[in-house]
């Protein structure tokens, strides 16, 4: 009896579930992605479908990594996504949620998306309260567009996504939507150089970020679940769309808490 409950834990705590990667190129798994030669002689393992290394950033410095995700680099997404930790990710995304409640606090955004939450009470107390108001916002507009994420993605793509990746559809898309999101890094300018930046050359700056963060979102839709650019671009923006949609409405209801 103590040898099957020692048994049921380790199911649940993976213990017993191989490691399985994926090829960076061509997104097929793979058991392993080096091999030991000797005690200080690794050689990467080939891809067996594509004949190519596996993943030829486990070689590269992190900065290199880095400058392929701000490309856009479907082998760089897999790399993150699948053949690597992904520990940091949640931090990235505490850190992005901040900042963009910080520039809707601020009122960069408000004459963007004609949302405001800045209060000019005299009490700095009560005039904090539009910032975790914010903050609320832009939390809710990032889980609804995942769930929209998905929710399309079963309807509009009828395949069993993930399944031979080694990681749950739903965990890679809420990674997928983290790691897209970190082209949001470019609204700092936006807060720095507000006071001396024109209306219209502010909507332009956030235009620019905010359709950067959506071809992003669609690389990364469709190294997530197998779908072309086409198709993961129609996801995407209807998932975009319906949840600005909501998240309009439901700033009505954050604006009565003002």
């Amino acid at each position: 009896m103590k040898q099957k409950l020692q048994h049921y834990f380790n199911l649940l705590r993976g213990q017993n579930k191989p490691q399985q990667y994926v090829c960076i190129n061509c997104g097929s798994p793979v058991q392993e992605l080096y091999k030991r030669i000797s005690s200080t002689v690794l050689k990467i393992t080939e891809c067996e479908k594509c004949n190519h290394p596996a993943d030829k950033y486990i070689e590269f410095e992190v900065l290199i990594i880095l400058i392929d995700l701000v490309l856009l680099s479907k082998p760089a997404y897999r790399h993150i996504l699948y053949n690597s930790d992904c520990k940091n990710l949640w931090k990235i995304g505490i850190i992005l949620v901040l900042l963009e409640a910080y520039c809707l606090w601020t009122e960069a955004f408000s004459r963007f998306t004609n949302v405001r939450y800045r209060s000019d009470h005299a009490d700095p107390f009560l005039a904090e309260k539009g910032f975790y108001v914010s903050l609320a916002h832009i939390f809710i507009g990032t889980i609804l567009l995942y769930l929209f994420l998905y929710l399309f993605t079963r309807i509009l793509h009828r395949v069993d996504v993930g399944h031979d990746t080694g990681k749950p559809y739903p965990m890679a898309l809420l990674h997928g939507v983290v790691l897209a999101s970190i082209g949001k890094f470019f609204f700092i300018p936006i807060i720095i150089w507000k006071q001396n930046t024109s209306d219209p050359g502010m909507a332009i700056h956030i235009s620019l970020v905010v359709a950067y963060f959506v071809i992003s979102l669609t690389q990364i839709h469709s190294v997530i679940s197998g779908c072309t650019r086409t198709r993961s671009a129609v996801i995407v923006l209807l998932a975009f769309i319906v949840k600005t949609y909501f998240l309009t409405e439901i700033s009505a209801f954050l604006n009565s808490l003002m």
